[in-house]
């Protein structure tokens, strides 16, 4: 294959990440499940999608070691494609306010089904812009590309956040339509796409079994067995902010006694300032890495989300919603050093199973993490700052623990190897496996 249609393909790749992440109900998605059922069953809805997805990570990383980075993708992008119908036409057919009710279960399936289109996505689009820069001699160009790549996926989320949250006032409903159409755009670009050739090392022809051992394997290296864990930890870290900033808002503003009504326009008007400011982060995430190291960045980011989740918990003030508009900067400063640190150092055939084995651990343990805390709150409780705040508490408690145990590790690693963390050169060959 020639080098510009690899080229091509990794221009291309800057389009879908600008629209991976542009999810339209990501404002108001808590609201919109809130408006038909029970605080527990709204947690529950998001364990399911958390669930499915660590059902699904796995076998879709396998699937694209074995048939093809851009398939996968395909595949993945239909399946949002069907979610978001699904949750968009759901209400006008069912009604009902109990967890076993059938707009709840359609509600399930279609988490499930968005669930599903993430999983194909996962570690898969990394893998094809590392394979795409490879194949056309740019491999060097990764972590800077993935840095730009980074900025694209934040501005792309922090428009479709603002249109979300003014076409939420209108209906709750539209934003699931808006995220229908750019999940089809998505079709269209990776049908453009091609799928790079680096030989027979390339493609995986073990069963899934023998590819999750082989991931395994890697972890005879101590560095990336701690950036595992890390990246398993943080994956839970960044997702309480994200899953209670919306009740926590509606909650500041009734107790200012402001009109509830515009809380879908101003949590839109809040992510999309969030996640602006994490595409600032996030393009100059590798000069700051560059700067004070690998593992600098990723406990300054660890730090970060722990005290957002810590103030939360212990006040309910519009200081604090101001303070949430940092949220996604952590996340956003991490990732591109942190997927340049691991993907660099995982070969070729095992790269894109290794990724999503990764989000496996840590879309697990948010699951496991939601369930508890619906555990901490009575059954059928609701969305009152009383509920959230037990709920957060707990949260605290635990992310505290993450971070001294990662911190910890760290530290203690960094003394016996100084070259703790630091990016690898990659490696294809069947050797390396």
């Amino acid at each position: 294959m020639t080098a510009e249609p690899n080229r091509r393909t990794a221009d291309l790749y800057l389009w879908y990440a600008t629209l991976a992440e542009a999810s339209f109900w990501v404002p108001v998605f808590f609201l919109y499940f809130a408006a038909y059922l029970p605080l527990d069953a709204v947690l529950f809805l998001e364990a399911i999608y958390f669930l499915s997805v660590v059902t699904i990570e796995v076998p879709s990383g396998w699937l694209s070691d074995r048939l093809g980075r851009r398939p996968t993708m395909l595949v993945g992008a239909v399946l949002m494609a069907i979610s978001h119908l699904m949750l968009f036409v759901g209400p006008w057919f069912f009604a009902g306010d109990v967890v076993n009710s059938p707009l709840f279960m359609f509600f399930a399936i279609g988490q499930g089904l968005r669930a599903a289109g993430v999983a194909f996505r996962s570690g898969t689009d990394t893998a094809l812009h590392h394979d795409a820069l490879a194949a056309c001699g740019l491999g060097h160009e990764f972590a800077d590309r993935e840095a730009r790549a980074a900025k694209r996926r934040f501005l792309g989320a922090a428009g479709a956040a603002l249109i979300g949250g003014g076409v939420a006032v209108i209906d709750l409903r539209l934003p699931y339509a808006c995220s229908f159409i750019v999940a089809a755009a998505m079709m269209i670009i990776i049908l453009r796409m091609r799928e790079p050739s680096a030989g027979d090392d390339a493609r995986t022809h073990a069963n899934i079994l023998t590819q999750a051992g082989a991931c395994l394997a890697q972890w005879r290296s101590p560095a990336l067995l701690l950036l595992f864990v890390f990246a398993a930890m943080m994956l839970v870290l960044n997702h309480v902010p994200y899953e209670y900033f919306q009740p926590y808002i509606e909650a500041a503003l009734g107790r200012d006694g402001l009109d509830a009504a515009s809380t879908p326009l101003v949590t839109g008007l809040h992510v999309a300032v969030t996640f602006w400011l994490a595409s600032l982060v996030g393009a100059r995430s590798i000069r700051i890495r560059n700067r004070i190291g690998l593992w600098g960045v990723l406990l300054i980011a660890m730090a970060l989300q722990v005290f957002t989740i810590g103030v939360m918990s212990l006040w309910l003030s519009p200081l604090i919603v101001v303070l949430l508009l940092l949220r996604s900067c952590p996340r956003a400063l991490m990732t591109p050093p942190l997927n340049a640190a691991v993907t660099g150092s995982i070969p070729t055939k095992l790269r894109a199973t290794y990724l999503s084995l990764q989000s496996f651990v840590g879309r697990l343990s948010f699951s496991g993490t939601l369930f508890l805390l619906t555990l901490a709150v009575p059954a059928t409780a609701a969305a009152a700052w009383p509920t959230i705040r037990t709920q957060l508490g707990f949260a605290a408690i635990g992310s505290l623990v993450f971070f001294v145990f990662i911190a910890v590790v760290a530290i203690v690693r960094g003394r016996r190897d100084d070259d703790m963390g630091a990016p690898q050169q990659d490696t294809s060959s069947a050797s390396a496996t």
